[in-house]
């Protein structure tokens, strides 16, 4: 499965009372050479996925079930963890809103993916959006893993004076 993604934070919160959330606990196994190896519970839903970055916009990824036994043990070998609420806003396109919680409170993410680069390229977000943070340590989670929570408002402190 090929990912086409671009990632903007949120400047303005649309309603979001009428979608029904989905809250994640992420964790990673390795990160390097473009290589994610990373669990995650999906509110019930336990899994094993793997994402190699092809490009700039562009990640191809795969995943397996796990049950909740395997997903408590593997999520020992990781130091840190990724806690955020996913909220869908369509599907064609796929735009989501992400809300971030525990050392990451503070930053909200929209993520818009595409059919094609081409499309991602010329793609002008909406209004309620705010800097792209797609190549920045904001705009991967497996970056937020190495972001002390000072360094993390220092980054959304950067990116906001720059509005």
């Amino acid at each position: 499965m090929e990912e086409i993604e671009r990632k903007f934070l949120v400047k303005q919160l649309p309603d979001l009372s009428s979608i029904q959330v989905v809250n994640y606990e992420r964790y990673y196994l390795f990160v390097g050479n473009g290589i994610e190896l990373r669990i995650q519970r999906k509110n019930h839903k336990y899994e094993l996925e793997r994402k190699v970055t092809t490009g700039d916009l562009t990640r191809t990824g795969n995943s397996c079930p796990l049950s909740p036994e395997e997903f408590n043990l593997l999520k020992q070998l990781s130091s840190k963890s990724i806690i955020r609420d996913a909220y869908r806003l369509s599907e064609s396109p796929n735009v989501s809103i992400k809300i971030y919680h525990g050392d990451c409170e503070g930053l909200v993410r929209a993520e818009f993916e595409f059919e094609s680069e081409i499309e991602a390229k010329s793609f002008i977000p909406p209004e309620w959006c705010g800097d792209e943070v797609t190549n920045t340590a904001l705009g991967r989670d497996s970056r937020l893993l190495a972001l002390s929570r000072q360094d993390l408002l220092k980054e959304l402190k950067v990116v906001e004076s720059k509005v």
